[in-house]
């Protein structure tokens, strides 16, 4: 073959090389395909009013599996099915998740290959397995019907780019930035929950009595230990105990812990009971419970002696100025959920790190709490001690009220100030009452969970609260 032929051949191979390169090159990013930038991810999506429920999916990348928090409204009540249908104070939180998500506008095209969705931390947690890294958080709403009305995947944050994420939509390629607040978007039950468990306030507390005893499990019987019964005087700002010794004196910063510890109690994680239970307990009557019930209470640490409920744990009775008076029984360690639905682990609230404890809570009216009104004793006319002296003198004596009169207003005054004063005292019985009634409606369904580290501020022994009082000689020893 001639050198001249072989040079053609080569360059006819050569030719086919670039051509079958070029046939087989990669995309160009935004190349042929129609630039979207500033339009809406979700235009028909218009009205908050149409979202029925919020989806939040996360991965967890030490179990290897997606971890879903849902908040749903049914009948017009917000719940969250991932917590057995818990109430949720999720209406200023819903309308600011749904706000993010309405009108919310696609940003710089960055890239069309799913090969780069976990270098942006868009790979979609539905779908992501043991091992799976780059998972972003998966937003889904949903009307009544089950309809989707927005579903986007926020991936990484933009480096330089405050408020800028990555995110695509599920089932597209291609990833974009965006302004989002990712913070919308919690999955923290905490956050969706009102967290203040027995809402009252520090200053409404007026005794607190902490009844230390336990349960013999095996024979079922109550071992007493000692009760403690503390006064609040909210005038001096001050604690007592009845049987103080003259060289004792009470640990003031403890004290301070309880209160504030009762003020701030908040819920960590919640556990439905049987529905028997529940029932049982809106009557305010004895209790009659079926073996479910028995069986849910004995699992924390409840027992029922004697027709009596009681806990393995004690209790503390707070008392409080408008007549209500809650009971709070300490359970076992509690089963603290994880951020799937029905996922529990032993012991430990994962989102503050504290062990959790169960605390069974009731509440009831006692109007004894409540102090009688100052009524004071009608005089008779003649302890009035009015004479004409003291009758104002009018432009005739057409005018001018006699004395019989003047002494009878002035009883009448009396009755009036009587009259309102038991009014008034009527009036805070009926609200007390109202408030119990309430109260006790919302504990009725639930097992509370609470962190340990509260508890042990609640859950106190006299030695805890009463110390020695150090004399001047035993200092001047003691430095000696």
């Amino acid at each position: 073959m001639s050198e001249s032929l072989k040079t053609l051949l080569y360059l006819l191979c050569a030719a086919g090389v670039l051509l079958l390169a070029w046939v087989a090159r990669p995309d160009v990013p935004g190349r042929g395909i129609v630039d979207d930038k500033g339009e809406a991810f979700f235009p028909a999506f218009d009205d908050p009013l149409t979202a029925a429920a919020l989806e939040i999916i996360e991965f967890d990348e030490e179990t290897g599996t997606p971890q879903p928090f849902k908040v749903a409204r049914h009948d017009g009540v917000w719940s969250i099915p991932s917590h057995e249908n818990y109430p949720a104070d999720a209406e200023n939180q819903f309308a600011e998740a749904t706000a993010a998500m309405i009108g919310l506008l696609k940003g710089s095209n960055v890239s069309d290959r799913p090969a780069d969705h976990e270098l942006y931390g868009v790979v979609d947690p539905g779908s992501a397995g043991p091992g799976a890294t780059g998972v972003g958080k998966r937003i889904t709403l949903t009307d009544a019907g089950g309809g989707t009305l927005a579903d986007l995947i926020i991936g990484k944050d933009v480096k330089d780019s405050p408020g800028q994420r990555y995110v695509r939509v599920p089932g597209v390629d291609r990833v974009y930035l965006c302004g989002i607040d990712a913070g919308k978007f919690s999955t923290a039950f905490e956050d969706w929950i009102e967290r203040d468990l027995l809402q009252l306030s520090s200053n409404e507390v007026t005794a607190v009595v902490i009844n230390d005893y336990s349960i013999d499990e095996i024979n079922r019987r109550l071992i007493q230990g000692e009760t403690l019964e503390l006064a609040y005087d909210a005038t001096t700002r001050q604690w007592s105990l009845p049987d103080l010794a003259e060289d004792e004196t009470l640990v003031a910063n403890r004290l301070s812990e309880l209160s504030r510890s009762l003020d701030d109690l908040e819920i960590v994680d919640v556990h439905r009971k049987p529905a028997g239970l529940s029932s049982e307990l809106r009557t305010e009557d004895a209790l009659q419970l079926d073996n479910e019930a028995v069986r849910s209470l004995q699992s924390r640490g409840y027992f029922i002696v004697q027709g009596r409920l009681l806990s393995n744990e004690g209790e503390t009775i707070v008392r409080t100025d408008d007549g209500v008076q809650y009971t709070l029984r300490f359970g076992e360690i509690a089963m603290t959920r994880g951020g799937g639905e029905d996922e529990t682990t032993e012991g430990t609230d994962e989102t503050s790190g504290d062990t959790g404890r169960y605390l069974f809570v009731t509440a009831e009216f006692n109007p004894d709490l409540i102090p009688a009104p100052d009524i004071v004793e009608l005089p008779d006319l003649a302890d009035l001690g009015i004479t004409d002296d003291d009758i104002p003198a009018g432009e005739g004596d057409d005018t001018q009220p006699s004395l019989d009169e003047a002494m009878q207003q002035a009883r009448e005054k009396v009755e009036q100030d009587n009259a309102r004063k038991q009014q008034e005292h009527q009036q805070k019985i009926d609200d007390g009452r109202q408030r119990a009634r309430e109260l006790n409606a919302r504990f009725a369904d639930w097992y509370y969970v609470i962190s340990d580290p509260v508890y042990g501020k609640i859950r106190l022994r006299r030695s805890d609260i009463v110390e020695k009082t150090v004399s001047g000689e035993d200092q001047a020893g003691d430095t000696g």
